[in-house]
C-alpha cells in the first residue's frame, strides 16, 4: 500500500515539475509590453493554466504527504 502512495506522488510530483517549466518559459512572452499581439495572451493563457496547474498539484501532493505520514505513524 505505502508503494502505491509512493508512486501516487512521485507521478504527481513530475507533473508538478512539468507545469512550472512551462509557467516558467512562457512568463518571458508576457513581459515584453512594446508588441501585445495573438503570442503575448496566448503566453498568458498558458501562464495561467499552469499557475493552475501547479496550485491543485501542490495541494494533491500535500494531501499525499499527510496521508504517508499517517501510515508511518500507525506503523510504529
Amino acid at each position: 500500500m505505502i508503494d502505491i502512495y509512493y508512486k501516487s506522488a512521485e507521478l504527481i510530483y513530475k507533473k508538478l515539475l512539468i507545469f512550472l517549466a512551462i509557467a516558467g518559459g512562457s512568463w518571458i512572452y508576457i513581459v515584453d509590453k512594446n508588441s501585445l499581439d495573438i503570442v503575448s495572451y496566448s503566453a498568458f493563457v498558458v501562464f495561467v493554466l499552469s499557475g493552475i496547474g501547479i496550485i491543485i498539484n501542490l495541494a494533491k501532493y500535500g494531501k499525499f504527504q499527510k496521508k504517508s505520514e499517517e501510515i508511518e505513524n500507525d506503523t510504529k
